[in-house]
């Protein structure tokens, strides 16, 4: 499949691949330029793969309270929050951000690879029939993320964006295109991610990568927001997260309410009071060359004691750098000396605390 975008990827020339069923840019410039744009200005991001739904009517929150291990009940009009779904043993079937967009109506923006199984999911507790509409066909999601990204949607917004607070949604013009605009994003940095319908996506786009240049835009693609997202601990479905995998264990407590009766919360709650058996690290090879890939095993003294599940070069730290699970028994407070078998040998590592990046204090 392919985006709205796909025409403008091909004339900036980006270097295109297969991601999650769509052809989609991983480079333009480079991976390591896109990421430095971003953390030091802005960049411009296609995520019109990803799925959006709409959940509206009378019984809309009754069956968000049921799905989501999160309380949309605590959201107000016009903010937005992160939150998961859970199958009933507690393993994450996906992470997603809901919307809450009215007082009965409510967007849910999920991973595009995990489309089906939400569907499902929704419909099969969807017993008192909350209005249900998969808006993914005719939806596009443009992204504006970076320390300039308020300034530069400002200057093209009809409507107050930078006073939109962080998790919080507008709607309004931005270059004279009817948007959705969220302050959320999955780069570490603040930003916009921009719902427009599917036939203005690319005027919004070439509107944006027009007055980007003043302010230091560049266009980005998906391997600039892996770098991005890892060096902020941003966990990615496959990953971090997994059907094997609870939110206690992803160290996601903090969106877990217990006491509303959610899919899986008894398991949650049963795990919650004996303790994970695994816990999320991040960790560094002490030669600071070897990059530690998703799937190589953890060691402590030549014994396996977990796995990497996320690996890359940080280009803001300038080392590798990854995320994994060791099991909760073992010690595993930053600083703790370990080791990553790669190709067979045993490399030198260091737990470290998350997130390895942590944006500065900025005005927009």
């Amino acid at each position: 499949m392919r985006t709205p975008l796909h025409a403008a990827h091909l004339r900036l020339r980006a270097r295109m691949i297969a991601f999650a069923g769509f052809e989609m840019p991983v480079s333009y410039s480079g991976i390591i330029d896109e990421h430095r744009a971003v953390r030091a200005a802005a960049g411009l991001f296609d995520l019109s793969h990803m799925g959006e739904f709409e959940v509206s009517g009378p019984h809309a929150l009754e069956l968000l309270e049921l799905a989501l291990t999160n309380s949309a009940a605590r959201l107000r009009e016009g903010r937005a929050q992160y939150t998961l779904m859970c199958a009933e043993d507690g393993g994450v079937l996906d992470d997603l951000i809901v919307y809450r967009i009215g007082a009965e109506r409510y967007m849910l923006c999920v991973n595009a690879a995990n489309l089906p199984i939400y569907r499902e999911s929704l419909m099969a507790l969807n017993s008192r029939r909350a209005e249900f509409r998969d808006l993914s066909p005719e939806t596009a999601l443009v992204a504006v993320q970076g320390p300039r990204a308020a300034a530069l949607l400002g200057s093209l917004a009809s409507f107050p964006i930078q006073a939109v607070p962080a998790f919080g949604v507008a709607e309004g013009k931005i270059a004279d295109v009817a948007c959705l605009a969220a302050r959320t994003g999955y780069t570490g940095e603040d930003g916009f991610e921009l719902f427009v319908g599917a036939e203005l996506a690319e005027r919004l786009f070439a509107a944006i990568l027009e007055s980007g240049g003043a302010f230091g835009l560049k266009p980005c693609g998906l391997g600039a927001r892996d770098t991005l997202r890892l060096e902020a601990a941003l966990p990615l479905y496959g990953h971090e997260l997994d059907r094997a995998t609870s939110p206690l264990d992803a160290r996601l407590d903090t969106f877990v309410k217990f006491g509303r009766g959610f899919v899986g919360e008894s398991a949650l709650l049963a795990q919650h009071e004996r303790g994970p058996a695994k816990v999320l690290v991040g960790l560094v090879t002490d030669d600071r060359r070897t990059i530690a890939r998703q799937h190589y095993r953890i060691l402590s003294a030549g014994r396996e004691i977990g796995a990497v599940t996320s690996g890359t070069f940080a280009p803001t730290m300038e080392r590798p750098i990854a995320m994994g699970y060791i099991g909760a028994a073992e010690p595993h407070a930053p600083g703790t000396k370990i080791e990553v078998e790669v190709r067979g040998k045993a490399v030198p590592a260091t737990v470290t605390a998350l997130p390895f990046y942590r944006r500065p204090r900025r005005t927009a």
